[in-house]
């Protein structure tokens, strides 16, 4: 059994923040793709089956309804924040968007072709509860379904980063880089304050921990795995077909053999 300490469970530290009016009104003007790993994959598979039935966790202020709902059949958003469900809802109407929760899905075995978690919301949860989240998750899926979800990187920056330290800088999105630093600098005291609470209150394992993220003024906690432990969790909730891990960065493969330093991964598997 792996060694591990426990102190503070994130779900309630996490809601609480993505409640706040502020973080609801955020979200509900996100739009387009997060990342090009996550614009190649959803092309992909959506482009494979177009009569697929889609589970989209997490869905946040709406972001990714406009991303999917088009491409597919039949489409069905959840999210466990209720205020979020109901920015979609405003959002985009004529959409199936619901309360629901990945670690009890209300929904029948093998009913969805495709499930998509993104944005790194399945490290919204406690170590043992993604576990759960992942039974769940495939659980209703078909045979030949595949699922689509980012994680954050274990041994990349974001673990590591403190209120102290320099947002990353980046030339492809100088404007980007600027406002980070402006953001930063601006809401650093609130930063350490949220920091200090929260530092050293989630919990670790082998090859995962659960710790303080810079979002949000460091208000949350999240879940970080490595890479080589990402394919063992999915094989413990019973997806036995390929995996591909991909760099949030660059939109390519992840090399099995070396040490990534992506601030998260994006991950598709399939079922079988």
């Amino acid at each position: 059994m792996p060694s591990r300490s426990s102190n503070a469970a994130p779900e309630p530290i996490n809601q609480a923040v993505w409640s706040d009016a502020r973080a609801v009104a955020r979200f509900s003007r996100a739009q387009g793709w997060i990342d090009p790993s996550e614009h190649r994959l959803i092309e992909r598979i959506t482009a494979a089956r177009p009569d697929a039935k889609v589970l989209d966790i997490g869905v946040g202020g709406g972001r990714t309804v406009a991303l999917l709902a088009p491409r597919v059949r039949h489409y069905v958003g959840i999210d466990f924040i209720p205020a979020l469900v109901e920015a979609s809802r405003v959002r985009f109407p004529i959409n199936d968007i619901r309360d629901g929760d990945a670690r009890k899905l209300e929904f029948d075995d093998g009913e969805f072709d495709i499930a998509f978690f993104s944005i790194n919301g399945l490290d919204s949860i406690g170590h043992d509860d993604r576990a759960t989240a992942l039974l769940e998750i495939r659980r209703v899926l078909k045979d030949d379904g595949v699922f689509l979800f980012s994680t954050h990187n274990y041994d990349g920056p974001g673990r590591t980063d403190r209120p102290w330290h320099l947002p990353p800088m980046t030339l492809r999105q100088p404007r980007s880089s600027i406002r980070d630093l402006f953001h930063r600098t601006l809401h650093l005291r609130r930063s350490l304050a949220h920091y200090r609470a929260l530092h050293g209150a989630g919990e670790r394992g082998h090859g995962w921990a659960v710790e303080t993220s810079g979002a949000h003024e460091f208000g949350i906690l999240v879940h970080y795995i490595r890479r080589s432990a990402i394919e063992d969790e999915l094989r413990g909730a019973g997806f036995e077909g390929a995996v591909e891990i991909w760099d949030d960065r660059t939109g390519t493969l992840v090399d099995a053999a070396s040490t990534n330093r992506c601030w998260y991964y994006n991950v598709l598997v399939s079922c079988r």
